[in-house]
């Protein structure tokens, strides 16, 4: 996910794999590049090679991007090819499940941030399951 830069003592984000994260979450949900191009206050061609891992990924765009897909940034920087799967029930469910699959961590910070994910997405659910109480 990122790696530790000893001469400058701060991490280098890997602009192409959060790049596909960018494009598999916008195209999830539906989003043209533009939009949110125009979000970050960017031209679309701009935006776009960030999605391509061109352009130096800042802790500022993920933010932004993250901000207008409406999800945690987290999920922007730790997500993995291939483990975002529809729900067919709601095309624009936040929750992800992967049936049948093995997860390996590299290191401690990567399993922090995949347990901060986890209990996110948690507590997403709980609220979201209030919501439909009051609802009914």
């Amino acid at each position: 996910m990122a790696e530790l830069n000893e001469e400058n003592q701060f991490t280098i984000l890997e602009n192409k794999a959060i790049g596909r994260n960018f494009a598999k979450h916008r195209k999830f949900r539906e989003k043209k590049a533009l939009e949110v191009a125009e979000h970050l206050s960017m031209t679309e061609a701009n935006y776009t090679k960030y999605e391509r891992g061109e352009n130096k990924i800042t802790v500022e765009i993920i933010q932004g991007v993250a901000e207008f897909l409406n999800i945690d940034p987290l999920q922007l920087m730790a997500s993995d090819s291939g483990h975002v799967v529809e729900n067919s029930n709601s095309p624009h469910s936040p929750i992800a499940i992967q049936e049948n699959s093995t997860f390996h961590t590299t290191n401690e910070e990567q399993t922090k941030l995949i347990t901060k994910l986890v209990e996110n997405v948690i507590a997403m659910n709980e609220k979201i399951m209030k919501l439909l109480d009051k609802e009914t």
